[in-house]
Formats: C-alpha cells, structure tokens, sequence
C-alpha cells in the first residue's frame, strides 16, 4: 500500500511541471449533523478541507471535528484522476479510536484507517461511483476481511434558483460489522449484559441511503462564496432519517 501511494504521489510534481499551474482551494463547511452513507457520525460538527487539482489530478485532505471530547477526531486523504469522466482514486479514511487516538499505527486489527478504491463515470447528468475498502480495519464479525463496499448514484440538476444534489446508495454484501455490550436491567431491577451487532452498512444487500439536498450560493466577492444547504438524509435499511442543514466558505 505504502509502495503503491509513494508511485502515485511521485507522478504529480513531474505532471505539474510538464501541465498548467495547479488550481488549490480550502472548503471550510459547519453542519447540524454529520451523516455519510446513511451512517449516523455526530451532531454539530466542523469540516474543513484543502486540496489541488490540475489535468484531472487532485490531491485533497478533509476532516471533521466535534464540539465536545464525545465527537472523535476524523481526517481522510484522497488521490483522485478524472479523465473525460472515468473516475479513479484511493483514501486514507482514518478515524480516532477511543482506546488509542495515535494516527501512525497501521496494523490492520488495531489502526483507525481504512484504505478504500474507487471507479465511477460521472457526466453533466451524474455519476455512478463504486467504493471498496481494501485494506485497513475492516473486518466482518467473523473476523474475516469485509471488503466493505457501497456504490453511489449522484443526479445534479438546478430548480427554483437551487442546485439539487439526489444521491441513492448501497451496500452489496455484509460490511464490517462488531458486536457491542452494555449493561442493561431486567423486570426486577437486577444488572444484566445485552449486546447487539452493529454493522459499518449493513448485514447484507440493501439500500443504505437516500438523500436530497438543496443549495444556495451566495457569492463573496471574485474567489470566494457561501453555499448554504439543506439535506433530507435517509437510510431505509436502518429506517432512519435526518434532517440537517450547512454553511461553508468555499473558493471557486
């Protein structure tokens, strides 16, 4: 894996020398609630993001960060290449462990990263993205390696002065997954042990995610403007939905 990202990142400063100056730009989003692939992630939240782009390259790093010490740190590296809408790229997905909050440990049972791929084509009038963690924590309940996956459709489209953002997502196979404990009480009052499995997507096929979400820019001078959004994000095979809104400054 180490191997495979220092080739990657050792194309881009001969592709940059050879190509036009690289566009960078920083995203800086505060949100109500941190939902992602119909996972349920936090409550109020801060997600900052920097990235570079040139000739279908980009190189961006984003994270999230609650308001209280309850909320784990988050930060997620991706290397992506588009040519005329063939999509690739990899993540370093990593987030902080309660018992151990060091981010250079990458032993696959004990670190917070996960390693994914993706491939997708994407036009003017969408996108269809598969995802699948390869490497990382990412285990089924088993013990044996999940290969986690999730495949997106994404429908743009603009409606009474809003850009509209429809996505469907899901989950073809059993994802990671664990089985959790906590002290519960029975009918007379006395202490007992309960647990449940708690799965990353699901525990087999089923739709994970729906969402819809709406956008206002509104522009800040010549680089820079403030989307402001509302998303209805729901997870049917959950039967969970939320409600959740935004604002960032972001660059052109």
């Amino acid at each position: 894996m180490k191997k495979l990202l220092s080739a990657l990142l050792a194309i881009l400063p001969l592709t940059t020398m050879a190509q036009d100056k690289p566009k960078p730009y920083i995203d800086a989003a505060l949100v109500s609630h941190y939902m992602w692939r119909g996972q349920d992630l936090g409550n109020v939240c801060f997600q900052p993001e920097i990235g570079i782009g040139w000739k279908g390259f980009e190189l961006s790093a984003e994270g999230s960060t609650g308001f209280t010490r309850n909320e784990f740190e988050e930060l997620d590296i991706h290397l992506t290449y588009n040519y005329k809408g063939l999509l690739v790229g990899l993540s370093d997905m990593w987030v902080e462990d309660a018992t151990d909050s060091r981010y250079f440990v990458y032993r696959s049972k004990e670190t917070g990263h996960t390693f994914e791929g993706k491939i997708g084509y994407g036009c003017d009038y969408g996108s269809l993205t598969w995802h699948t963690i390869f490497a990382g924590n990412d285990f089924r309940v088993d013990g044996k390696r999940a290969y986690s996956t999730f495949i997106e459709l994404a429908i743009p489209f603009k409606f009474f002065d809003l850009d509209w953002d429809f996505r469907t997502g899901l989950c073809p196979w059993e994802s990671s997954g664990a089985v959790l404990y906590y002290e519960d009480h029975d009918d007379k009052g006395n202490e007992i042990t309960s647990n449940y499995t708690a799965y990353s997507y699901n525990s087999g096929f089923g739709i994970n995610m729906i969402s819809l979400r709406a956008t206002k820019n509104f522009p800040l001078g010549k680089n820079w403007k403030l989307p402001v959004f509302v998303e209805l994000h729901t997870n049917p095979a959950a039967g969970s939905a939320r409600i959740l809104m935004g604002i960032s400054l972001a660059t052109f």
